[in-house]
């Protein structure tokens, strides 16, 4: 049996599958969001796609190479995450939004050429149990996203997490307060910083403390598949680790969640 192959047809398919699946995981994932960096990583994934399928004689290879090599690729290309976790993080929600929109059962069949009821019926499982964790992940992770804190025109990106448990506000003029790393903080910022005014906090263990709090020029939250644009925001800063989770640079007060 033979078969016609279209490339135009097909690389807008996956054209539009990759870019929407890279679209959601930032959504999901809490990212910012280049529409630029993701149409250009797909549009590459995509074209070197193609070419391996013209040029591999190995199907095999071909599908190792796309899940090993291209994806990983294209999800660096569209987020640059920092560090490995981050980065299989991302890849494993592209992943799951292209298991989810396009079908695990088809997907599969299609590589593999496999059409037993007990095929469809393993592969029927493993999409369940892949949405389950997936559900998982939401409850766990779900509050973890990307903060960028301006300070004299100047911007970082932190990893930051909205902690519903933050309530602290500035005693006089009642706004939230988040918290910050110290350490996060470039080296030229932590010399040009204004003095410091110290307000009252309690601790996880319950205990009375004084913190640094210093207001900076603007945060953009993006969370949820929105930003939220945050004008003077008051920053507590504290040395050492904010949470087990050894990413998370910075607790968001629970009025911006």
């Amino acid at each position: 049996m033979k078969y016609e192959w279209y490339p135009d047809v097909y690389f807008l398919v996956n054209f539009l599958m990759d870019s929407s699946a890279l679209l959601l995981a930032a959504v999901s994932c809490n990212q910012r969001v280049s529409s630029v960096r993701i149409f250009l990583a797909s549009a590459v994934e995509v074209a070197v796609n193609m070419i391996l399928i013209v040029c591999l004689p190995s199907r095999l290879l071909y599908v190792l190479l796309v899940h090993l090599v291209l994806h990983p690729v294209m999800t660096v290309l569209a987020f640059a995450p920092k560090g490995v976790r981050a980065c299989l993080r991302l890849l494993a929600a592209v992943y799951v939004l292209l298991f989810l929109a396009g079908g695990l059962q088809e997907s599969l069949r299609i590589q593999f050429g496999s059409g037993s009821a007990g095929m469809i019926l393993s592969e029927g499982i493993l999409t369940a149990m892949l949405f389950t964790l997936w559900q998982i992940r939401q409850r766990v992770f779900g509050g973890l996203c990307v903060v960028d804190l301006w300070f004299h025109g100047q911007r970082i990106s932190l990893n930051a997490y909205c902690d519903s448990g933050n309530l602290l506000r500035h005693p006089k003029s009642r706004h939230p307060v988040s918290i910050v790393d110290r350490s996060a903080l470039p080296e030229p910022w932590v010399r040009q910083l204004p003095p410091a005014e110290k307000i009252p906090c309690r601790t996880v263990s319950d205990t009375s403390a004084w913190m640094e709090v210093i207001p900076f020029d603007k945060m953009d939250v993006y969370l949820r598949g929105r930003v939220k644009v945050i004008q003077a925001p008051q920053i507590g800063l504290q040395d050492g680790r904010l949470m087990q989770m050894p990413d998370v640079q910075m607790l968001l007060n629970e009025a911006f969640l």
